[in-house]
């Protein structure tokens, strides 16, 4: 399968839905979406389906937007700096393979979702500068998160189920 390459100032969106079949074989995918954005009004939105799926989405510049669903798990990368960032993450579902999110917003009005299920999921998320605000649910077990909010008016909400590790530093304005 091809690897989609989006590269625009503008709104990009993919949908990926890999699907390799051999006879009386077990499906199985890799699928890799690679979006970077610069400048105005950007947006992505990445749909990927089945395993092994990895979104990394790179947008600079004012109103930013970033949803990605992988539907049976995989690696998501989200860099935002300087303005409107929101970043709505879902990953997987109650059988899918584990997750990991590896989320950057960068100054202004920042706001995270992020949901992943199943077990062994893990975040990082960074939030600097401005509004910032975060809503995690994890579900399963042997789950992680590490979380860093430095400046302006943070907030957070987190909900992990059935074992986790979780590290979380705020500093600097509203708690």
């Amino acid at each position: 399968m091809k690897t989609p390459q989006l590269r625009s100032g503008h709104a990009a969106a993919v949908v990926v839905a890999g699907l390799l079949m051999m006879s009386h074989a077990v499906a199985e995918a890799a699928n890799l979406a690679e979006l970077s954005q610069s400048g105005e009004e950007l947006s992505a939105d990445v749909t990927q389906e089945l395993t092994s799926n990895r979104a990394e989405i790179t947008q600079s510049g004012i109103d930013h937007r970033a949803t990605v669903f992988q539907g049976g798990g995989g690696v998501a990368i989200i860099r935002q700096s300087g303005s409107d960032n929101r970043a709505e993450v879902t990953q997987g579902d109650a059988y899918a393979a584990a997750s990991s999110l590896d989320l950057l917003q960068d100054g202004n009005d920042n706001r995270a979702e992020v949901y992943q299920e199943s077990g062994g999921n893990a975040a990082d998320l960074a939030q600097s500068g401005d509004d910032n605000r975060i809503e995690l649910l994890q579900i399963g077990g042997g789950n992680a998160l590490t979380h860093h909010q430095v400046g302006s008016s943070l907030e957070i909400r987190i909900t992990q189920m059935g074992g986790a590790s979780i590290t979380v530093t705020q500093s600097g304005s509203g708690h």
